[in-house]
């Protein structure tokens, strides 16, 4: 193994085909089999058929860019992300008339999971709590329809 890898560093380096003389259709040592574009006139319904789907798809898959595909979907995907993250956490429009935000809501209940001794030191302030004691007070339905009023109209029920 050591014998032919030191008889390989030794030998001189062979220069390429391509240092000597750049190809050429006259220096080509690979020459076409076929004629290329092949004349259509010449050939049958059948061939010509052959030789449209035969490059069609080799046109499609030559086109084909999944790096390009994959970085379009990441993209996309962040460009969502970041969007939802916006508007749960640092949104600031009201919602139907409401006095608190959405986004307010949310910060809260991620701030109680991410504390957990909030729970322990005063249970009435958890934010699952508060949002449910919120919605009920901005949600009364009346017959079957739910009709939307500021919490203030609603008699405090405990």
């Amino acid at each position: 193994m050591f014998s032919t890898l030191v008889r390989r560093m030794a030998s001189s380096s062979k220069e390429s085909l391509l240092k000597k003389a750049p190809l050429t259709v006259a220096t080509n040592p690979y020459k076409a089999r076929k004629m290329w574009p092949p004349n259509f006139k010449q050939l049958s319904v059948q061939q010509q058929l052959r030789f449209e789907k035969k490059y069609k798809r080799r046109i499609i898959l030559a086109s084909r860019a999944p790096r390009w595909i994959k970085f379009v979907k990441t993209a996309q995907l962040l460009t969502i992300i970041a969007a939802l993250v916006w508007l749960f956490f640092y949104s600031e429009f009201e919602w139907w008339g409401q006095k608190y935000k959405p986004s307010e809501e949310v910060r809260s209940f991620c701030r109680f999971e991410s504390n957990i001794a909030n729970l322990m030191q005063d249970p009435e302030k958890d934010a699952v709590s508060v949002w449910y004691r919120r919605s009920r007070k901005a949600i009364r339905t009346t017959s079957g329809c739910a009709t939307f009023c500021s919490p203030k109209d609603e008699p405090e029920s405990k």
